[in-house]
């Protein structure tokens, strides 16, 4: 793994820039307020509308598997023996890093103890989010393993104040207006990585028991999305992908959303965006 995963990545999106290779999406940031909830649109630039467009369906494309192999003009760094992370080709947000595994695995296996090792190795030099779309209902574009990392603290996320109130046993956190489960990591605990990655799969256990996620073995048969911070962790168990034709994955857990057009932004507003997570959690 790289010494300096965050410099290693910054050097990375500059060469794939250059090359092509990485094609961000262009989006149009708004702050809206519900109560006490603070939530944050990201609306498809309209100028550059087909060619995001096209690049939203191209992320969506299920036909074949970007990762394998994957494009060497994407590649960050080993991280763990089990994966690689990589650039998001389509990103929305700046710095998106993906942790994949090199070997397939399905997006609907359960996450193992070297899929919380190579998050936290991931965590420990980029403060950020982790995330896991676990299953299509659940927002996951590509069906081979992956989770996400995003470089936004904690305490930048647009639900922070609600995010920060998890307590040190599993539980629901009533201040989300989503079904959720949720537990606060210990201090420190990301400073011992083979620790952290064994108190982080134990715990992963213990919420999808309490939220009654369906297993198949060692498969999720419901999906669910997963959200890890140096501070904490939460699963939200998946009911349906989407509302009035807008889709959602693990960022609006957190309170940002994704949206293609300014009508649908408009129907998110009217319908109200907790009513929308609320809807689509079980």
């Amino acid at each position: 793994m790289a010494t300096d995963l965050w410099q290693t990545s910054l050097k990375a999106t500059e060469q794939a820039l250059i090359s092509g290779a990485l094609l961000p999406i262009e989006t149009e940031l708004e702050e809206i307020h519900e109560g006490p909830l603070r939530y944050q649109i990201r609306v498809l630039n309209n100028l550059q509308r087909k060619q995001n467009d096209d690049r939203l369906k191209s992320a969506a494309n299920r036909s074949h598997n970007p990762f394998l192999p994957y494009d060497p003009r994407l590649y960050v760094a080993d991280i763990g023996r089990k994966h690689l992370c990589l650039l998001n080709k389509f990103n929305v947000i700046d710095n998106h890093l993906l942790i994949v595994t090199k070997a397939f695995e399905s997006q609907s296996d359960l996450l193992n103890l070297n899929d919380f090792h190579a998050s936290v190795l991931g965590l420990g030099q980029i403060d950020g989010l982790v995330f896991f779309n676990g299953g299509q209902i659940a927002g996951a574009s590509q069906p081979h393993k992956h989770l996400q990392l995003i470089p936004l603290s904690a305490e930048q996320l647009p639900l922070s104040e609600q995010l920060q109130t998890f307590s040190s046993d599993v539980a629901i956190n009533t201040k989300l207006p989503f079904d959720n489960r949720g537990v606060r990591v210990p201090d420190n605990l990301f400073d011992t990585p083979v620790q952290a990655a064994g108190w982080l799969t134990i715990h992963y256990q213990k919420l999808l028991n309490q939220t009654k996620v369906k297993l198949n073995g060692t498969a999720a048969f419901t999906g669910y999305n997963l959200l890890l911070t140096r501070e904490w962790l939460m699963l939200v168990p998946r009911r349906k992908e989407a509302v009035a034709g807008i889709s959602f994955n693990a960022l609006a857990f957190c309170g940002s959303i994704l949206v293609k057009n300014r009508e649908q932004r408009d129907q998110l507003i009217e319908i109200g965006v907790s009513r929308a997570l609320h809807e689509i959690t079980e």
